[in-house]
């Protein structure tokens, strides 16, 4: 049973934009369906970069939406989004309710789509999706940016400790430099601060 049935479907809002004698038909919770009438709409006549994504997002295009997990219906939509080849892509939130696999894997598609010179908008609560794909980032607060920095600046102001394991226990922490020229030192172990901590720097203070 088809749920859309659009016959001869034609929108026209100028300068060669717009749908245009679009027919088709979209069972009900039907993915492939959405993907092709998303595809249609777009005049996409090469449906081959899709296929490529649903592959590399391991989806099954066939499967009922109503019956899909939140991260298949993501899957669904990131295909969606990257499909047609846009030069400017707006992503919000884009890895919410995916696993850490395909997060990783949404990392991997946006670093190569820098790479080919596209345009990327990213809104996320996941502070190392943000650290790993954004070359600025801007933190909001009630409204308002309260501060942008760059990629390298936040890796150069990042605070680091260290974490020492000596042979022995001699000497206190306030002769700690001193001492490690003195002594056997077993491993020294740098923890740098993340993006989430330095983020809370400033939104839990006064920074407006």
């Amino acid at each position: 049973m088809n749920e859309i049935d659009i016959r001869n479907l034609t929108r026209d809002y100028g300068n060669g934009k717009g749908v245009f004698d679009i027919c088709l038909t979209v069972g009900r919770g039907e993915a492939y369906g959405y993907l092709k009438l998303i595809a249609a709409m777009r005049k996409m006549k090469d449906f081959s970069a899709a296929e490529k994504l649903i592959e590399y997002f391991e989806l099954d295009p066939k499967g009922k939406i109503r019956s899909m997990s939140k991260g298949m219906k993501q899957k669904t939509a990131l295909v969606a989004a990257f499909m047609h080849d846009p030069e400017i892509l707006l992503l919000d939130e884009p890895s919410s309710g995916l696993d850490p696999l395909m997060q990783g894997k949404l990392i991997e598609l946006i670093e190569n789509e820098k790479k080919r010179g596209k345009t990327i908008l990213l809104s996320s609560h996941i502070f190392e999706e943000v650290e790993k794909t954004c070359d600025r980032i801007g933190m909001i607060k009630s409204g308002r940016i309260i501060r942008q920095i760059t990629a390298g600046e936040l890796r150069a102001s990042q605070m680091k400790t260290y974490g020492v394991i000596m042979a022995d226990d001699e000497g206190c922490i306030n002769e700690l430099l001193a001492l490690l020229s003195a002594h056997h030192v077993l491993s020294l172990t740098e923890e740098k601060h993340t993006l989430e901590e330095y983020f809370m720097k400033f939104y839990g203070g006064d920074e407006k």
